[in-house]
């Protein structure tokens, strides 16, 4: 696995994402010990996923397992990242104050996207064959890929990940320190009674179909349910936390979020049944976002460039 490698050149064409480098990502991975069913090879098949996507010039993520406490607090002083994700299925926490405040300050310094997941501890476990990452149609790898990179590509942040309520202590502490109050919480199964929204998670990097999530989900039907609303994070800044997916447990019954986060999804819905992805969102990348200042800059250097070399070229 690729860790803080350096691209020197950045594309800075219309309709392209700039990067200088790739997006630095942690995963962090606290769940307790099941057994054979959470070997740590296992749960290290999703950030292997993220650095060997297209040849590592993306992401450079890096794994680790851990449940002592002050760890997590040792690693973020020691090494940068854009991108973290907890891993985190357990029925106690590990985290001390220290890690806590580790945490607080990755966040603070304007890492603040969050997306919450309580369907990420079955993405990769021995259950049976539709459990095997990437998931069947290699879905929950396109999933991963477009979870992360959303996050990173809006300036950075932090990914919780969990499974129902008997194993969302870990999670819920991380979220407690950073968004006081918003808790994952109950247990759900999936139905065909659902819908996403917008593009951003099935259709950004690579695409896949709401199905090919479903048929995952259902083959395990357990999952957690984050928090939506409004909230007001450790900062004292208002938080609002928006589903990227409804579902209910049943058809006809009240549906409730799979996956939650700290900005908006794109415009329309797509059921969760649906053989296709939906078409991508309004920047023709699946995410609708509006480059950054710096990017915006760049390209303008670029396109002068571009013009002063076509006036030389007809002198």
């Amino acid at each position: 696995m690729k860790k803080h490698i350096l691209l020197a050149s950045m594309l800075t064409l219309p309709g392209t994402q700039a990067m200088a480098v790739p997006f630095n990502v942690l995963w962090w991975d606290s769940t307790q010990s099941y057994g054979a069913q959470n070997a740590p090879e296992l749960r290290e098949k999703m950030p292997e996923y993220l650095s060997d996507y297209d040849g590592g010039s993306t992401f450079s993520a890096t794994y680790v397992r851990s449940r002592t406490a002050g760890a997590l607090a040792t690693e973020l002083a020691t090494n940068s990242y854009d991108v973290i994700v907890f891993d985190s299925t357990s029925s106690s926490s590990p985290y001390n104050a220290a890690d806590l405040a580790a945490v607080q300050q990755f966040y603070q310094n304007n890492n603040r996207n969050v997306l919450l997941d309580g369907s990420l501890y079955i993405r990769s476990i021995a259950y049976n064959a539709d459990t095997v990452f990437p998931g069947p149609g290699g879905g929950m790898g396109v999933l991963t890929l477009n979870s992360v990179y959303e996050i990173a590509n809006r300036g950075g942040g932090i990914m919780i990940g969990t499974d129902h309520n008997c194993c969302q202590v870990d999670a819920n502490a991380m979220l407690n320190a950073l968004i006081p109050g918003a808790s994952f919480s109950g247990i759900a199964a999936p139905s065909t009674d659902g819908v996403f929204y917008g593009a951003q998670l099935l259709n950004n990097l690579e695409a896949t179909a709401p199905i090919n999530v479903l048929t995952h989900w259902a083959t395990e039907g357990s999952q957690g349910i984050p928090p939506v609303g409004a909230f007001t994070d450790f900062l004292g800044n208002s938080v609002t936390l928006y589903s990227q997916v409804d579902i209910a447990s049943t058809v006809g019954g009240p549906r409730t979020s799979r996956i939650s986060s700290s900005w908006q999804p794109g415009a329309g819905s797509t059921g969760v049944g649906d053989d296709e992805p939906p078409p991508p969102d309004d920047d023709g990348n699946g995410n609708g976002t509006v480059p950054e200042p710096g990017i915006l800059a760049l390209l303008g250097i670029g396109l002068l460039g571009m013009l002063v070399t076509r006036r030389r070229q007809s002198v």
